[in-house]
Order: C-alpha cells, then structure tokens, then sequence
C-alpha cells in the first residue's frame, strides 16, 4: 500500500554526510596536500606559456574574485514650479 500521508520513511537523516562522498573529498584532500610541495617544481619545468596559463587556473583559489565597483549616477537636479490661481507671471 502506498504511504499518502506525505511523510518519508527510511534513508539518512537530514544534514547526515553520504559516507561515499566523505571518503572521496578524504582521499583527494591528501592527494592535493602531497602535491602542494611539489608545485613550484613542476611550474618550473612547464614552457612559460603553459606555466602562465597553470597560474591563472590557480589563482581563484587563492584571490577572490573582484567584483566590479559601479560609481552610481549622480541626481540630477529637479525643477518644481509653483503656480498660484488666478495670478499670470
């Protein structure tokens, strides 16, 4: 019989890590921590083209990304004119 009352049952709790996707960020972590010492040896021997392009893949994940600062526009000033019944200027 199927549940209709819109209630789930079974599976993980919410917020709970799925235990696949905890090991794979575990193993990648140590991955990119052993190879952190060897970079500037590897950028070294790249061609300064390719070393060039390694850095700009790099560098979003060490600088922000600057977002661009917009000056607004300055308020133009306004003209309001007053008009009195039965008076002509």
């Amino acid at each position: 019989m199927a549940n209709t009352t819109g209630q789930k049952f079974g599976g993980r709790t919410a917020g709970a890590v799925n235990k696949t996707t905890a090991e794979t960020k575990a193993i990648l972590q140590k991955v990119v921590s052993n190879e952190l010492d060897n970079v500037e040896t590897l950028l070294d021997q790249l061609e300064p083209k390719e070393r060039i392009d390694a850095i700009i893949k790099l560098l979003p994940y060490i600088l922000p990304r600057q977002s661009e600062i917009v000056a607004p526009e300055p308020e133009q000033p306004k003209t309001i004119t007053i008009r009195y019944k039965g008076r002509e200027d």
